[in-house]
């Protein structure tokens, strides 16, 4: 069991260094392009998938609810990828470090009941 900790441990401090390393990169250049935005997008995309796409969705909906609080095209992008990064980082941690281990557990204790 400590040895399965452990890995657990190392999973998730592999996971959270990736996506820091995502964003350093992408903050880290100085300039926020189009092309390094499709980057970023793709690779928080992929290691927060599924709920990523909920991130984007949930920001497309806030900005064009109010467009006003997005100011201009640059503060608009460092903004809207600061908090698209900071969401999507979050949804994938719950959903990776909380919510599939609680279905885990959830699934072997319905499973080990059905067996009695």
């Amino acid at each position: 069991m400590q040895r399965k900790e452990q890995g657990f441990k190392l999973i998730k401090a592999a996971w959270l260094l990736a996506c820091f390393g995502i964003g350093l990169n992408y903050f880290g250049r100085g300039s926020l392009s189009g092309e390094s935005l499709v980057g970023f997008m793709g690779l928080m995309t992929l290691v927060s998938f599924p709920s990523g796409y909920l991130a984007i969705y949930l920001l497309r909906a806030l900005v064009w609810f109010f467009p006003e609080a997005a100011g201009d095209e640059m503060t608009r992008t460092y903004y809207l990828s600061l908090s698209l990064w900071v969401l999507m980082t979050s949804l994938g941690y719950f959903q990776w470090f909380f919510f599939l281990p609680w279905l885990l557990r959830r699934f072997k204790v319905i499973r080990s009941e059905g067996q009695e």
